[in-house]
């Protein structure tokens, strides 16, 4: 791990290689709480009085890799969402909540309600909107360059649509572009590594949840490079790099802990060795997280509840055929 010494008014960077998932995210905790400047959030809460209730974040510009990203084990020991589901939100399963180029423009001086999504990062992908009123899918050309030309450094797909993120008043996407570098490894097969790049992100909160659902993409993509090429094809390397790699003052108590209100701090809970121990394999995860929570997602009350279409619910059944058969591994 290395960093640069801090100075008033200047955003360190910093830089941190884990060989898991587990790994890469403990250290980039400890960096950033530890070097991280002290600035404010547009989400920062206030009182009745308009004074700060939440000390200001702890931010910086990070390069995190993760030297193999289904090293075991892969689940950090700390996670905010249902993780099936969100690997199933990655793989596309409610793009169809995406409103259409045509209505997004018009909402730019409005909201959008509960059921209307300006984005998901599936569809920003693999069905970014034409000012036409059509869809490019990115990945599918990504996938095509490597294909033919595997060392190419413009194997790119981005999720921003400038004409209209700036514009809107919900989140833009703090994803915002993937790359995939294919060079050969000592056995003269393709290893994918997936570069990403990002504006903004939830440190304690997301990054973990984030990289598990990102590199079960990786995976896929792989897949589809090596049916393509007619070569063996593995994953590779993990990087990314976030402009604004941040832990909310509001989460301080749960990082740092709170002596008044008997909180111990993350780093109590945990040292780097402790992190990993108490991290989930993938089997482990399957058999308790993924797999039960994709099966839910298709039940009845879930159906009705998302109004899934047919094609989510196809997506679905896919994704159980191929985690059971071992094709992919979460």
């Amino acid at each position: 791990m290395t960093t640069t010494t801090a100075c008033a008014g200047r955003v360190p960077t910093l830089h941190i290689v884990g060989d898991s998932i587990p790994q890469a995210y403990f250290r980039a905790m400890k960096l950033v709480w530890e070097s991280g400047l002290a600035i404010r959030t547009e989400y920062d809460r206030k009182d009745g009085s308009g004074a700060y209730i939440d000390p200001p974040s702890r931010d910086a510009r990070v390069l995190i890799e993760v030297k193999d990203p289904f090293a075991q084990p892969r689940f950090p020991p700390i996670s905010f969402c249902e993780i099936g589901t969100y690997i199933a939100e990655i793989m596309g399963l409610k793009d169809y909540r995406v409103v259409p180029f045509d209505k997004l423009r018009e909402a730019v001086h409005g909201e959008l309600s509960a059921q209307e999504w300006p984005y998901t990062y599936h569809q920003r992908l693999f069905a970014h909107p034409d000012m036409d009123g059509g869809t490019l899918d990115q990945m599918a050309l990504a996938i095509e360059r490597v294909v033919k030309t595997p060392y190419s450094r413009r194997a790119v797909a981005s999720t921003a649509v400038p004409t209209v993120d700036p514009y809107l008043h919900e989140d833009i996407p703090c994803l915002r572009e993937v790359q995939l570098r294919c060079p050969e490894d000592a056995e003269g097969n393709l290893a994918l590594n997936m570069n990403t790049m990002w504006r903004s992100r939830d440190l304690y909160k997301a990054w973990g949840d984030n990289v598990v659902a990102v590199t079960f993409m990786q995976q896929t993509v792989a897949q589809r490079i090596a049916a393509a090429s007619g070569r063996a094809v593995r994953v590779g390397s993990y990087a990314d790099y976030s402009g604004a790699m941040h832990i909310y003052g509001q989460d301080f108590g749960a990082v740092g802990g709170d002596a008044l209100r008997g909180l111990q701090s993350f780093f109590d809970t945990f040292d780097e060795e402790t992190f990993i121990a108490r991290s989930l394999t993938s089997e482990m995860a399957c058999d308790m997280l993924v797999l039960p929570q994709l099966y839910n997602l298709l039940t009845d009350r879930q159906r009705e509840q998302w109004g899934f279409p047919p094609e989510s619910i196809a997506l679905l059944e896919s994704l159980i055929r191929d985690i059971e058969s071992g094709r992919c591994v979460v």
